[in-house]
């Protein structure tokens, strides 16, 4: 599968910053992925060439097996799938809606509860 498929080679962006645009890269794992290439934090995505991108795709998927976009939410969604069939706190928790980490329910978590 390829990640960066989607991007336009028109565009004038920065790399780091056109990988925190991916789903699950943030700006500490774009550094990461550059500094392991060998590329300049300043490089523009439309200054490489085909054969970059499938090096940087390869090293996203096949080197550090991150998790990114589809595969990611589905693996979210899988692990809050579990914890609800299990009927642990969590699960229940976001079964009914309600905020899970231990935040208050009294003043603050309207947008969590809004529909009641």
């Amino acid at each position: 599968m390829s990640i960066l498929l989607h991007l336009n080679s028109k565009i004038n962006k920065k790399l780091i910053f056109v990988l925190k645009i991916i789903y699950g890269l943030g700006l500490l794992r774009s550094k990461l992925i550059c500094v392991n290439l060998g590329y300049n934090y300043d490089i523009r995505i439309n200054g490489l060439k085909q054969k970059d991108l499938n090096k940087l795709n390869s090293l996203i998927t096949l080197k550090y097996k991150f998790l990114v976009q589809n595969e990611l939410k589905k693996y979210i969604y899988d692990n809050i799938k579990s914890m609800k069939n299990i009927k642990s706190y969590k699960g229940m928790r976001h079964t009914y809606k309600l905020p899970v980490n231990g935040q208050r329910t009294r003043n603050n978590a309207k947008t969590q509860r809004w529909w009641r």
